[in-house]
């Protein structure tokens, strides 16, 4: 029997209502929510998801205010940004875009905003405020959206065994820390661990790890080396799924968190298949093998459209709820 589709619009719908209400609370006393996103590369992917992100907002009663910054500024200058944003009362929050100029780093300036208008919950306070009480509000908007979908499948977690797969500090480490609040028994994997004997008695699977996009990379890195001074061409890579159909447990619920960008295809000297244009042939892939796991599982979500429009609802409602707090109209958590 196939897995049941864990469905990411329908509890974003949710969310999305709660964040009208909140936008019509603060229209009563004239204000409008307004989230600065701060943008210092000229990334392809950073410029698409600014736009996507204006639009997600424009149609939620959100002002969108796009903060573009030399991508040469340095780290100083980018938190003196930050903070001055963090001042100004007409911003609800703020979420800071990535790749981050050269030489910056992302905890440094993550400190540089004012937790209370933490619009992703990746500031240390807020992090660490997770860890000490459980408190979810704000918390990273990935987590709490794998959190959201498993519970639409398994509502009671108390007791069971949930395996996350990757150990970033915006993704897994939270999501480990939530389900402990949940009262899971939580076991964290990685890429280097025995993920079989992990996986056995899994109840609960979250592939958060990125796998076959970072073994690209890797061997990317090493093919253009190869291809510029020579010497011995790199073993091309496995770009297989992390998670395949033979190490989950019938049953299981199954949440692929995996954002992989890898070729089509390698041609004969290991490069990736080009496009008609003469790019190179690209595909977006989960940490799942979605169509074999599928058939065992018994809630799973798709490699795309499940968790992500749960994740940007949670963004929206992570601002509109700091403008309520700012206004008022919410006691602070």
């Amino acid at each position: 029997m196939a897995a049941i589709i864990l469905d990411g619009k329908a509890e974003s719908a949710r969310l999305l209502a709660e964040v009208a209400e909140g936008v019509q609370a603060l229209a009563a006393v004239g204000k409008k929510p307004c989230l600065a996103a701060v943008q210092a590369n000229r990334d392809p992917g950073t410029d698409w998801y600014a736009r996507a992100q204006a639009k997600h907002c424009d149609a939620n009663g959100i002002r969108h205010r796009l903060v573009k910054l030399d991508p040469a500024i340095g780290q100083d200058d980018l938190a003196a940004e930050l903070r001055l944003l963090s001042a100004d009362p007409d911003v609800s929050a703020i979420i800071l875009f990535t790749p981050l100029p050269p030489k910056c780093d992302h905890l440094a300036l993550a400190q540089a905003i004012d937790p209370a208008k933490d619009a992703e919950g990746v500031h240390p306070a807020n992090m660490g405020k997770l860890l000490v009480s459980s408190s979810v509000d704000p918390a990273p908007c990935t987590a709490m959206a794998a959190l959201e979908l498993i519970k639409t499948a398994k509502p009671t977690l108390a007791g069971a065994r949930a395996l996350v797969i990757g150990r970033s500090a915006t993704v897994g480490k939270p999501l480990a820390l939530l389900l402990l609040a949940e009262h899971a028994t939580v076991t964290i994997a990685h890429t280097r661990s025995d993920l079989r004997a992990a996986m056995l008695e899994a109840e609960v699977v979250v592939a958060a790890a990125g796998a076959s996009g970072a073994r690209w990379r890797a061997y990317e890195r090493k093919w253009n080396g190869w291809r510029a001074d020579g010497g011995d061409r790199p073993a091309k890579p496995n770009l297989e799924p992390l998670v395949t159909v033979d190490m989950v447990r019938r049953g299981a619920v199954i949440v692929d968190i995996g954002d992989n960008n890898i070729p089509v295809g390698l041609d004969g000297d290991g490069g990736p298949l080009l496009d008609y244009k003469g790019n190179p042939d690209m595909r977006y892939a989960g940490d799942v093998d979605f169509d074999k796991v599928s058939e065992v599982a018994g809630f799973i979500t798709k490699p795309r459209g499940s968790v992500g429009p749960v994740t940007n609802a949670f963004l929206l409602r992570n601002v509109v709820r700091s403008a309520l707090v700012a206004a008022g109209l919410r006691e602070a958590e």
